[in-house]
């Protein structure tokens, strides 16, 4: 027999916390918005000398 839990219902330990969760979609819309800027055609123009 394959090895069950003893409780199905029982939270899973191997979760990321909140903070991280929160953090990695905050980094993903960043990295989401920059290439859209980029590919918009707006991204780092007055940058140059």
């Amino acid at each position: 027999m394959a090895d069950l839990p003893s409780r199905p219902d029982a939270p899973d330990d191997h979760r990321a916390p909140r903070w991280v969760k929160i953090s990695a979609a905050v980094v993903v819309a960043l990295i989401v918005v920059f290439v859209i800027v980029h590919l918009a055609g707006g991204g780092m123009v007055g940058h140059a000398p």
